[in-house]
């Protein structure tokens, strides 16, 4: 008996509609009764670049250009693990900004050459199931028995199915040195006024895509990875991460994103570390579908829970009909596990499966 298929059971949005002051802009308003040839014409060659171009403008640029710092990484630990050899190292990311990096070398690969993802997070131990503060005390497995089934540990679970993964720090981390306050976000607050002094047309949104494409950079030098499947996953602040850079770094070749928040104002994506006072006044001025379009045909799956709900996933249905004009209905998926802000086990078992369809990898277990 065949499997029933995974992308096709999670493929068709089933949730709360829209209120009438949250109405999202077809992406192909004043195409007409175009033909289905003509409209992919008219969104590949106009209206794609036109809504990129929009969506680069809304993060910024820093002040620098690649060519004024070295991008060279320099390894400062490896250890061995029995699902994984994982090497740590300093990656610069600017001129005297650099961020850490772990890459997960699976014992099992899942191919070869192998997929690999690129998995951004607060701090790269967390999800590659490392112990904490790795930086200083060295690099050893989390003591935790819990931990093959820590549902946040993304990075050591795709290590498991056998991807090369590159397990990413994110911003504010990377930026200041911890101010040692006890005030409400003092550590975000510092690293986001240091961006906006250093580089007055870049968002804090804007610096974790583009740190977030750098370690991409890092993940596809490794030997033995498979640049025709890329993914980037993440959860939470990593799942906006993950988001942004898939849509606009085309090397990107499918995205996962837990809990992150579609709708602007299901998060605080107006904090100074996001867009600040950049952020557009409500989704009828720019909204997250038209990102996701931009993602087309890329497969996508939003594992939603709480920050987004059921709601999100008119986003997805939005954008379907870019994928629907690529023959890639079954590209978008989505799961509301509606417990909370943490993904379920059985919402990432229901992922997992789902990307095995996209990338035709082998069956494996994340978890014991």
């Amino acid at each position: 008996m065949n499997r029933p298929s995974i992308a096709k059971a999670f493929s068709q949005p089933n949730g709360t509609r829209l209120g009438r002051n949250h109405q999202l802009r077809p992406l192909l308003g004043g195409t007409g009764a175009a033909h289905a040839t003509d409209l992919l014409r008219a969104w590949e060659q106009r209206l794609r670049p036109e809504f990129k171009a929009r969506w680069l403008d809304l993060l910024g640029q820093p002040s620098f250009s690649a060519d004024q710092y070295d991008p060279t990484p320099r390894v400062t630990e490896e250890m061995e693990g029995p699902d994984f050899r994982a090497v740590s190292l300093l990656q610069p990311t600017g001129p005297g900004q650099s961020q850490r990096v772990i890459i997960l070398h699976p014992r099992r690969p899942a191919g070869d050459p192998a997929p690999c993802a690129v998995v951004p997070f607060y701090h790269p131990e967390k999800s590659a199931g490392l112990a904490p503060n790795s930086a200083t005390t060295g690099l050893r497995l989390e003591d935790d028995e819990s931990v093959a089934t820590e549902v946040r540990q993304i990075g050591r679970h795709l290590a498991r199915l056998g991807f090369v993964v590159a397990c990413v720090e994110a911003f504010p981390f990377n930026t200041v040195p911890d101010p040692c306050s006890d005030a409400p976000f003092a550590w975000w607050k510092s690293a986001a006024q240091k961006i906006l002094s250093d580089h007055p047309e870049w968002t804090g949104l804007g610096k974790l895509t583009h740190d977030t494409s750098r370690a991409l950079d890092l993940l596809l030098s490794q030997r033995g990875v498979d640049p025709s499947r890329v993914l980037a996953m993440g959860h939470s602040l990593g799942g906006k991460m993950a988001f942004y850079t898939g849509a606009l770094d085309e090397r990107v070749t499918c995205v996962i994103g837990s809990d992150f928040g579609l709708p602007w104002r299901s998060t605080n994506w107006d904090a100074p570390w996001y867009l600040g006072d950049k952020i557009p006044p409500d989704d009828s001025a720019m909204a997250h579908h038209e990102l996701l379009a931009l993602l087309a045909p890329r497969p996508f799956f939003l594992i939603a829970g709480e920050t987004d709900s059921s709601e999100s996933w008119q986003y997805l249905d939005a954008a379907r009909p870019i994928y629907r004009l690529h023959g890639s209905d079954n590209a978008l998926g989505c799961i509301d596990h509606a417990s909370g802000h943490t993904p379920s086990i059985a919402a990432l078992d229901i992922a997992y499966a789902w990307l095995g369809e996209m990338y035709g990898l082998p069956h494996r277990r994340w978890r014991d």
